[in-house]
């Protein structure tokens, strides 16, 4: 008796148990997707610096992941870290590196008071000063309510990294605006 490996009953099942764990991981993502949809476009947005490219790169993450033929051990921080690259990428080939951020990007105009806007308006004016990490994770954690260890998941960096990156670029845009009104 010898089995065979390329039997029909074996390529069956273990199809089945493909089509299962992908369903599962489809199932996964959409979820994450949902629960999370705000905090991908922000972290994406954070790097392209425009809506559309932002959007796009989500949809390219998603898409690549849903092609996977095995499920990531941490699906969340695969997602995030897919995104991040997939904006990087987007923003590698259009050039855009030098694109002002649009407030509204990252404001629901509707939901904010008017001393809200002032201030998120000041802040955003300011972004262009700092470093490429420090202006990301700050977008990331004042507009997208990221914690530091999921934005070092996104920046692959560790939590203190995250926490020194934001902090830093917290007291220069205090500095900024206090000069600005001396």
């Amino acid at each position: 008796y010898t089995f065979c490996t390329n039997s029909p009953l074996k390529n069956s099942s273990r199809q089945r148990g493909d089509y299962v764990s992908k369903n599962r991981l489809l199932e996964e993502l959409a979820a994450i997707f949902a629960q999370k949809q705000r905090q991908l476009y922000v972290a994406a947005l954070a790097i392209t610096r425009e809506r559309s490219s932002a959007e796009d790169s989500v949809h390219d993450a998603l898409l690549a992941i849903a092609a996977l033929q095995q499920r990531p051990q941490n699906l969340e921080a695969y997602l995030y870290r897919t995104v991040r690259n997939k904006a990087l990428h987007r923003l590698k080939h259009t050039n855009r590196f030098d694109r002002n951020i649009n407030p509204g990007d990252f404001l629901d105009v509707q939901e904010c008071s008017s001393s809200q806007k002032i201030l998120a308006n000041q802040v955003i004016e300011r972004l262009s000063t700092l470093e490429e990490n420090s202006r990301q994770t700050l977008i990331m954690k004042l507009f997208a309510d990221l914690t530091f260890a999921e934005i070092a998941n996104i920046m692959e960096s560790s939590p203190n990294t995250a926490a020194s990156w934001y902090h830093r670029s917290i007291e220069k845009l205090k500095e900024e605006m206090y000069e600005q009104q001396f």
